[in-house]
């Protein structure tokens, strides 16, 4: 019996693409600068978890920390190796990263690619995977979407055209499920396509608390990019998590 895609197997593509554009290089370096001020001195190796198209990249090898990427989407893993073929890569689920233990000082996850699943159980694997992986005094840096900021701008319905393309995107939270959901239709000439995301909204307690459990050590909190701190209409939701040393 044939086992439908779930949706991050199937949406990260030409479309996703499409939407996405401001994901650009200057964004990456003003997010990459603030990795590398709060990440230990030397952070490689360095794991970019959920690397996508490898923008961030250039700024980390330049300042010398030339990360590993992984991502589940072979179409963004293509492009990555265009703009680096010296990066290595690695197509792979984040639930069971293809490392041995304590192969990175450092990992990071930029653009809310974190949160993807929907049982808790699997995200909690997540993190226990990163974790494992993660060397003694390690750090993970993770940045997702200030829920609350979302919320109160959540545009229900839009349409676009881009990329000879049209686009109605419909909106929606499950506060059951504390899932912010997606539907994407995606009409070229005669044809319709239809994709969707769906989010787990993280508080920032909760997502401390998930880290935590896993036994990392939530060390920093901020709101954006900027340093700025963590308040309830903060764009960004940035956590910063230490695993500790090993006891002497």
């Amino acid at each position: 019996m044939h086992t439908p895609m779930t949706w991050w197997e199937s949406w990260f593509g030409e479309e996703y693409l499409d939407l996405y554009p401001h994901r650009d290089l200057a964004a990456a370096r003003r997010e990459a600068a603030f990795a590398l001020t709060h990440l230990p001195p030397e952070p490689s190796p360095l794991l970019d978890l959920c690397c996508g198209t490898g923008r961030h990249w250039i700024p980390f090898s330049e300042a010398g920390a030339r990360p590993v990427g992984l991502d589940y989407s072979a179409p963004l893993l293509d492009l990555a190796r265009r703009r680096d073929r010296h990066t290595l890569l690695v197509r792979g689920d984040m639930r069971s990263l293809p490392f041995r233990d304590a192969a990175f000082r450092a990992v990071v996850n930029f653009f809310t690619s974190f949160g993807y699943f929907r049982a808790d159980a699997e995200n909690t694997a997540v993190v226990a995977e990163i974790e494992r992986v993660l060397r003694p005094g390690g750090a993970f840096l993770c940045d997702t979407f200030g829920r609350a900021h979302v919320l109160a701008r959540l545009v229900a319905e839009e349409r676009r055209d881009c990329g000879g393309k049209e686009y109605r995107i419909r909106r929606s939270f499950d506060a059951k499920s504390a899932r912010l959901e997606k539907e994407i239709e995606v009409r070229r000439g005669g044809s319709c396509e239809t994709f969707r995301e769906s989010v787990r909204a993280y508080a920032p307690d909760e997502l401390a608390a998930l880290l935590e459990g896993s036994g990392l050590r939530v060390q920093s909190v901020w709101g954006d990019f900027d340093e700025s701190p963590l308040s309830p209409d903060s764009p960004r939701l940035i956590v910063l998590a230490r695993k500790p040393e090993k006891p002497s």
